[in-house]
């Protein structure tokens, strides 16, 4: 429980640095480049949270094995954190029009 109610003090911090770093770029020209970054980051991050959540107790920051989650987002992907985390690194990289730092 104290994993979760962690998370869920994480959760307005992580999403308020992703919030600055779009509105410093806001008053910018909008690009596809741009329109589609904004569109991956409004995507990944809610999908992350939501991973997150189904993983309930069995997250740790090392690398322990609680108990195997099969349910949920789960039984789709793998490793849904690491997916919709890349997934909003890369709408960051698009937002800002840097695709060069993909590399």
């Amino acid at each position: 429980m104290a994993d979760l109610r962690k998370f869920w003090l994480t959760l307005p911090m992580i999403g308020g640095i992703i919030g600055i770093l779009v509105w410093t770029r806001w008053g910018d020209p909008w690009s596809p480049m741009r329109i589609s970054g904004l569109s991956l980051m409004a995507a990944g991050f809610p999908l992350w949270a939501l991973a997150r959540v189904q993983l309930g107790k069995s997250f740790s920051g090392r690398a322990y094995a609680r108990a195997l989650v099969t349910h949920g987002i789960y039984s789709r992907i793998r490793n849904p954190i690491y997916v919709f985390g890349i997934v909003v690194i890369v709408g960051l990289i698009f937002f800002y029009e840097k695709p060069i730092y993909l590399l």
